[in-house]
């Protein structure tokens, strides 16, 4: 390593920053849920749980439940404690707890399920955006690259030598004395170019909330329509439980089952696409970036129209808008507009 190490990149120092906090929040979360375990709240929502389907077919009792519930939250709280000491020794740029973090994200994004999910998933997207560039290049003690040198300017004219008699006279005029109206990217010079080259922190903002949001709700609608195709006949039944009147409006069994398929479907393949989509944002394209604004912004109308039913969609409904005000940011644009490299 050499005596002069590079500077640590703003994307680094967010990203151990999130592992760190994330991390105590999961301790915290994973110490309370254990407490909670006790209660009868809890026992009875085993219970109901063990005694419909799928629950009914695991084939444990509810001392087992609460046994395996217990365990993972332990191990929750084992992974995000030991992922809180390895942000740090990441900010000190040790390769060795970069490695350990990309192990332990998978046992904390699984046994995090049980605190809730939010928190050790973003814990894991930050451990992702270690082995992203400029990152790779600081864990390995590389210096970035440095940027192509300015254009060196023609030189001027004497207006005070003597011109040939075939001159053109216009030729002979002073330089401006004043700066032009619209600024060309030649006024800035190097400094700009520099400026430009690094990716805003707003970008990167809006990637990991476009992974952890369309990850998010991917999995949650892949997860229901397998239990929908495993056993359809009790989710309908406590569908039409709490809303009688879909009888009476024709919503029959097969009308709901094609229905939740149908959206379901459309909204894992807008998770994809959107997931692709933050993926070539990151990757400094430009339609990407627009394309993903414009993603963002019909997902939120759409959470907007079913906060009326559920008060949760105002999570993904805030996701949603944080991320497309980030890549509507002036530095956000003035990075897409500028000639790559």
């Amino acid at each position: 390593m050499s005596d002069t190490a590079p500077a640590r990149p703003p994307q680094v120092t967010m990203a151990g920053w999130m592992i760190l906090a994330g991390s105590v929040i999961v301790v915290l979360m994973a110490f309370g849920q254990v407490s909670e375990l006790r209660s009868l709240q809890t026992r009875e929502a085993v219970e109901d749980y063990l005694s419909t389907p799928p629950g009914d077919s695991l084939g444990i009792g509810v001392q087992g439940a609460l046994q395996a519930m217990r365990v993972m939250t332990m191990v929750a709280a084992a992974c995000a404690a030991a992922t809180a000491i390895l942000g740090w020794q990441v900010l000190q740029r040790s390769k060795g707890a970069r490695i350990a973090l990309s192990v332990l994200a998978l046992p904390l994004l699984v046994t995090g399920l049980v605190t809730g999910g939010l928190v050790s998933a973003l814990v894991v997207a930050a451990s992702v955006m270690l082995w992203f560039q400029p990152a790779r290049d600081w864990f390995a003690g590389r210096a970035p690259a440095p940027a192509r040198p300015a254009a060196s300017s023609p030189a001027r004219p004497d207006p005070f030598a003597a011109s040939a008699p075939s001159r053109d006279p216009l030729l002979d005029l002073p330089p401006p004395s004043a700066p032009p109206l619209h600024p060309t990217p030649y006024a800035s010079g190097q400094a700009s170019r520099v400026t430009t080259e690094a990716r805003p922190a707003s970008v990167v903002w809006a990637c990991v909330l476009t992974w952890i949001a369309a990850g998010l709700t991917a999995t949650l609608l892949v997860v229901t329509m397998l239990v929908v195709a495993a056993d359809p006949d009790a989710l309908f039944a406590e569908v039409r439980r709490q809303n009688p009147d879909l009888v009476e409006q024709g919503m029959t069994d097969g009308v709901m089952r094609a229905t939740l398929f149908t959206l379901g479907g459309v909204i894992v393949v807008w998770s994809g696409v959107a997931l692709a989509l933050g993926v070539l944002t990151w990757r400094r394209v430009r339609w990407a970036a627009i394309a993903l604004t414009v993603s963002a912004a019909c997902a939120g109308v759409l959470c907007l129209v079913m906060l009326i039913g559920s008060v949760l969609m105002v999570v993904p409904l805030a996701a949603c808008a944080l991320a497309s005000s980030l890549l509507l940011r002036p530095e956000a644009r003035a990075w897409y507009a500028a000639p790559r490299p």
